[in-house]
């Protein structure tokens, strides 16, 4: 019984889940007084290269740095110090 309940839980978050991403663009308003364009970003200027390509990705991979050089070593400091504790 508990099981059951459990699963049905799953699956109402599941759908409920799904029905606010399907209807994100029906509810979504663009603020009075802001420039709107369907048209697709145009890479032939230099400030849009920069503000969608080069920015994203000075950030992902300043994060791919700061988790390998920062947060591992910082993890496994704390890992060593809790197999010290423990013996």
């Amino acid at each position: 019984m508990e099981q059951m309940t459990k699963r049905m839980h799953r699956i109402l978050a599941l759908v409920m889940g799904l029905i606010a991403i399907a209807y994100q663009n029906v509810y979504a308003q663009i603020p009075t007084g802001t420039p709107r364009t369907d048209k697709p970003i145009d890479l032939s200027t230099t400030s849009d290269i920069i503000i969608y390509l080069v920015l994203p990705l000075v950030v992902i991979v300043l994060g791919i740095f700061w988790w390998f050089f920062y947060k591992k070593p910082k993890n496994k400091k704390a890992e060593e110090k809790r197999k010290e504790s423990n013996k």
